[in-house]
């Protein structure tokens, strides 16, 4: 599988619990074409399989975290123009959902191992939503987040209008979309696109700290707590509780009572993802 990674422009390691997924195209800017999309999808999948992955960490080789797709590839739209209107219109979204960039973001977003985006560089069009799908994201100071779609004529795709109404005020939301204009590191941090924005020399170190963490915590926890999140915001207050009531019913995890032992000791929990 990573000879297959490889050649679709993919790195991906595993170290000390945490997956390491590098977009290897520097000289297209890490622009995602279908064969390093199908194995984007593959390596988020091991991510949430791989029970010896506790987080993951997503970035860039070169000077660009991911300029969006591949629009030299005569099939990077999969969906025929001719299905985009009309009677076969609803066909072609479910296409999208199924199989395209709409997938990609979702199995991010779903995935119930924790995500960091390390952002360098540009992140425009699907790069831009492929970052803030992930959990947390840090920008390095020379990092750019665009929406670039509307300079297309083009409506937001793979997820951004959902991602934006998450993360930002509706206002800020709408200037990023209808005006396609880059925000830089610094102000993504100031809006709230970011947790963090720091020195280019130190995007990786602060990418792999939050990981090494998120790593160490408990992991059937974390994918608990990113589930009530990320569900949160389409939901009532009494459906949020009975989400809660719910994960409660399921049982008491290897974790939580090590969390419970480690307090009756007065000493650090050691959580196994179990």
């Amino acid at each position: 599988m990573l000879d297959e990674f490889s050649e679709a422009g993919l790195e991906f390691k595993v170290a000390d619990g945490i997956a390491w997924i590098t977009l290897n195209r520097p000289h297209l800017r890490n622009a995602v074409h279908k064969s390093l999309r199908n194995a984007l999808i593959a390596a988020i999948a091991e991510v949430r399989d791989d029970p010896a992955i506790r987080a993951a960490v997503v970035t860039g080789t070169g000077r660009a975290f991911c300029s969006g797709a591949d629009l030299s590839e005569a099939d990077h739209i999969e969906i025929r123009p001719e299905r985009r209107r009309g009677a076969q219109s609803n066909i072609a979204r479910e296409d999208g959902r199924r199989y395209g960039w709409w997938r990609l973001i979702r199995d991010v977003w779903e995935n119930e191992k924790p995500f960091v985006a390390a952002v360098n560089g540009a992140a425009y069009g699907f790069g831009c939503n492929f970052a803030l799908a992930c959990d947390l994201v840090i920008a390095a100071e020379s990092a750019s987040f665009c929406e670039v779609f509307v300079t297309r004529g083009l409506p937001v795709e793979a997820g951004g209008a959902y991602l934006l109404a998450r993360s930002l005020s509706p206002v800020r939301a709408k200037e990023i979309a209808l005006l396609g204009e880059p925000v830089s590191g610094r102000q993504a941090e100031q809006w709230g696109l970011a947790n963090r924005c720091v020195p280019d020399d130190q995007l990786l170190s602060a990418a792999e700290d939050f990981a090494r963490r998120l790593a160490a915590g408990p992991t059937i926890g974390l994918g608990h707590v990113k589930g009530q999140i990320n569900d949160a915001y389409d939901s009532s207050f009494d459906q949020v509780w009975k989400n809660e009531v719910t994960l409660l019913g399921l049982g008491i995890g290897e974790d939580a009572q090590e969390a419970g032992r480690a307090f009756e000791e007065r000493r650090a929990p050691v959580f196994r993802g179990r």
